[in-house]
């Protein structure tokens, strides 16, 4: 489990870069990845922090879509009144 300090570290680096510093170090999920303000990192622990992050990302994205759609839809709506009344 990630403390906060090292959590914060990593919240500091940002994911692509984390991402890029795991490319350095060993393979398993067991590896301890050095090079961190905080001191070494269990290779497992960062793996698991990004996957995190990117579910989170992802749902973000999703909530994005959705809200870019719903302003589109009342858009169109808009657009489709003013012709309606506009025609009238």
């Amino acid at each position: 489990m990630l403390t906060e300090v090292q959590r914060s570290v990593l919240e500091e680096m940002a994911a692509p870069n984390v991402r890029t510093h795991l490319l350095h170090f060993g393979a398993g999920r067991g590896a301890d990845v050095g090079g961190f303000k905080c001191g070494h990192i269990n290779r497992g622990e960062i793996v698991d922090w990004l996957a995190a992050k990117h579910q989170h990302d992802e749902r973000r994205q999703r909530w994005i879509l959705f809200w870019a759609v719903i302003g589109g839809v009342a858009g169109m709506a808009g657009f489709g009144a003013t012709v309606y009344f506009g025609l009238r």
